[in-house]
């Protein structure tokens, strides 16, 4: 009798996991917007984004420094959503998207005197993470890694999606490594598939990361779904210096290839070497000093060690939801409400119209 309870439990545990499937799956990508339009009150303009259908939420998170928050939600098929919440009306969560200075995507925070977040997001050293995403991780981390260790050990759930849209899309990338780290060093069981979906994700990492993350999730099990009408996915901005390519670099050596032309084509070809060099050189400068220090003094935690490097990088499987003539009359460009494409109900709409013939 032992043996056949056994058995059965090995082919429940089968079955659930089962259910968590590669790939974008429109049907449950709408349950995930619903799922996260919850987290924000009823007073958004024109939002007719509907109530979840198939999963009901058993935890909420307080909210952290940056006012993170993330709620918890399950379905009857074993399966939980990790909901992370985007910006909010709030200065200080608006100026976690500002601080954008690029810091290692492996290292140490000193968030206090007493507290101390270690991470590991990316094996390569190149690797560099917003840093003010990574503070958003670093807080919400210490509740979504117990619940998860909550919920696989007393109900035997293996499969978890991360949903996260704008902010809470970026967050959602670097929460995705964070758990690939803690399975790596059996911190968190091997046995946990997880499946993150990024909605109108800006950038989170440079383009080192961006390969470590599309690396991780290959396959299907990494989707970033973005509204091609919306201006956020486009940020933060993106500097490309001539040190931030690959190694052999031909960039770095252009010297010997300078002197082998004629006297002219040297000088034209120094003159725009010139230009490329020092122009992104010092644009990065700007963006470090102005993105970086300046807003940490907002944030008010210990000043990290910022990477020279602004090359933003959009990563995850692509799935882009295309503005037709139909989107833009019901959607029109308004100066006076930049985010016009970019919340929850143009991208429900949408990805309905396009994947589902519906409007």
């Amino acid at each position: 009798m032992k043996t056949f309870y056994t058995l059965l439990f090995f082919l429940l545990s089968i079955t659930v996991q089962a259910q968590l499937k590669p790939g974008f799956d429109v049907n449950e990508y709408l349950e995930l917007m619903r799922i996260s339009r919850q987290q924000f009150n009823d007073t958004i303009k024109g939002d007719h984004t509907p109530k979840p259908e198939q999963y009901h939420k058993i935890y909420q998170s307080a909210e952290g420094y940056l006012k993170n928050r993330w709620d918890l939600w399950v379905n009857d098929k074993g399966i939980a959503v990790i909901s992370i919440r985007g910006t909010i009306n709030d200065e200080v969560s608006w100026l976690e998207n500002f601080y954008a200075g690029m810091v290692p995507a492996t290292g140490q925070l000193h968030i206090s005197d007493t507290t101390t977040f270690n991470y590991h997001l990316a094996d390569d050293p190149r690797a560099g993470v917003h840093i003010g995403w990574l503070l958003g991780l670093a807080d919400l981390s210490k509740t979504i890694i117990p619940k998860i260790k909550e919920l696989y050990q007393t109900k035997g759930i293996k499969s978890f999606i991360i949903m996260g849209h704008s902010q809470g899309a970026a967050i959602a990338y670097l929460l995705r490594s964070y758990i690939a780290d803690l399975q790596n060093n059996r911190l968190l069981p091997a046995d946990i598939v997880f499946k993150t979906y990024c909605s109108a994700p800006p950038k989170p990492g440079n383009t080192y990361y961006a390969y470590d993350y599309n690396y991780l999730t290959r396959g299907g099990w990494g989707i970033a779904v973005t509204n091609a009408a919306d201006w956020v996915p486009q940020t933060p901005f993106s500097i490309q210096t001539l040190n931030d390519f690959n190694h052999p670099n031909p960039f770095l050596n252009i010297d010997d290839v300078i002197k082998k032309q004629s006297f002219f084509i040297r000088l034209y070809m120094r003159h725009v070497y010139n230009q490329l060099r020092k122009s992104p050189g010092k644009a990065q400068k700007v963006n470090e000093k102005y993105l970086g220090k300046t807003v940490y003094k907002f944030i008010k935690k210990q000043l990290p060690v910022y990477m020279h490097d602004n090359s933003y990088t959009s990563c995850g499987l692509p799935v882009i939801l295309m503005p037709d003539a139909d989107y833009r009359t019901k959607f029109p460009d308004d100066p006076d409400n930049i985010f016009v494409h970019h919340m929850f109900w143009p991208y429900y709409y949408l990805a309905q119209k396009e994947y589902l013939n519906q409007r």
